[in-house]
């Protein structure tokens, strides 16, 4: 069918998943017009508590562009399973990616995400709003970033050290760390210096707090969509 043929029956579709799935939460915001045309649209999966039990405490947040006739963003939420399989929370389909879209997304998320009882990591960009909104919803989550989106943003400087950096990210212990932030450093003195702002606790296994769950440095929604 259409695109608008499509929105029109998201509400009805959300109707029908939650006779299956009583623990699902969608939430639509419309315009104050005749019409009601939505401008975000949030559906949580709500998978029951006990599943979480067996979950990474690890929260992936990222967002991909829509390509269809009307465009927008789609924030997504997502964690791993024990089979370090995508195991998908939460979703928005919104028009853009905006400071309020973001605050809309992450306090319904968290509002409704009762996953963990002791402090999981939350991996996402350096989008400085996600940065900001984080901590204010999930104050106990141990922030992290992620590597795919760092050295893609570095790719100008760092060049053929990315792959270098990208083996960094994974070393274990302080040797291993050091010998191939040396070769960066011999390497590409500019993309050292970016490196070296960010902060090492926020992107490499070695320093940042629960490193042996955090296996997914590169997760993104480029990967999942």
């Amino acid at each position: 069918g259409s695109f608008e043929h499509s929105y029109q029956l998201l509400t009805s579709y959300f109707a029908e998943v939650r006779l299956v799935d009583p623990d699902l939460v969608f939430d639509i915001q419309t315009t104050n017009c005749k019409d009601k045309r939505f401008t975000r649209y949030f559906w949580y999966f709500g998978h029951p508590k006990n599943t979480y039990k067996v979950l990474r405490p690890v929260v992936l947040i990222d967002r991909t562009f829509l390509k269809g006739r009307y465009h927008g963003t789609l924030p997504i939420a997502i964690t791993i399973d024990p089979s370090n399989h995508f195991f998908p929370l939460a979703f928005l389909i919104t028009d853009s990616e905006t400071t309020e879209s973001w605050t809309y997304f992450l306090e319904m998320f968290g509002s409704n995400f009762h996953g963990y009882d002791t402090r999981f990591v939350v991996i996402s960009n350096r989008n400085p709003i996600i940065i900001n909104i984080v901590p204010k919803v999930f104050p106990f989550a141990i922030r992290r970033f992620c590597a795919f989106h760092i050295s893609n943003n570095t790719k100008t400087t760092l060049k053929s050290s990315r792959i270098i950096f990208r083996i960094t990210t994974k070393a274990l212990t302080n040797i291993d760390f050091d010998k191939h932030m040396n070769v960066i450093w011999n390497k590409d003195l500019v993309g050292l210096q970016y490196i070296l702002g960010i902060p090492k606790e926020t992107w490499s296994n070695l320093y940042i707090l629960m490193s042996r769950y955090v296996v997914t440095l590169y997760y993104s929604t480029y990967h999942l969509l």
